[in-house]
């Protein structure tokens, strides 16, 4: 492992955590009739959750193009309390550079991520939107860390674009 990966991965977790939370203050109004579920690939785990998103977003992150496989993540933030997930998960660890727990859960069979908790925010998950069993009514809001987004990667919609967080 090189340093600068070493160092890098806990400061993108942070940065992606501190993203996921910046629009906190401008809270959309829960609508508890829009239900939407979802799950892993080989159905071990199953979820089902009530509320619109409060924000949704196409995170450009190293991190997140780690544990997707691609150039990006897209997801979703809701009120843990909206949301019930059955099914074994596994989750990796890591603590970003402000010392706080990034915690990514991901089925134990067949290794589907699910979805994403921070510390210091418990009120709150980060749902992967690729998770939904029907994602058409996913509505991203903006890209974020564009500035480690993948040169190959054009951003042809009109969507806000952050090199960081959203307040970058």
């Amino acid at each position: 492992m090189e340093l600068g990966s070493w160092i890098a991965q806990p400061l993108m977790d942070d940065i992606c955590q501190r993203s996921c939370l910046r629009k906190f203050k401008q809270r959309r109004t829960i609508d508890r009739t829009t239900t939407f579920e979802g799950g892993c690939a080989c159905g071990a785990v199953r979820y089902v959750g009530n509320g619109e998103p409060e924000l949704t977003f196409f995170c450009h992150c190293t991190a997140c193009q780690k544990e997707s496989g691609g150039p990006f993540s897209v997801e979703f933030l809701i009120p843990r309390a909206a949301v019930t997930i059955n099914g074994p998960l596994s989750s990796y660890d890591s603590t970003a550079y402000t010392g706080k727990k990034v915690s990514r859960k991901f089925c134990t069979t067949c290794g589907c991520p699910i979805v994403f908790e921070m510390e210091g925010y418990p009120e709150h998950v980060c749902i992967k939107a690729g998770s939904l069993d029907d994602a058409a009514w996913i509505s991203p809001q903006a890209h974020i860390f564009t500035a480690t987004k993948q040169p190959w990667v054009h951003i042809s919609d009109d969507l806000p674009q952050h090199e960081g967080d959203y307040e970058e």
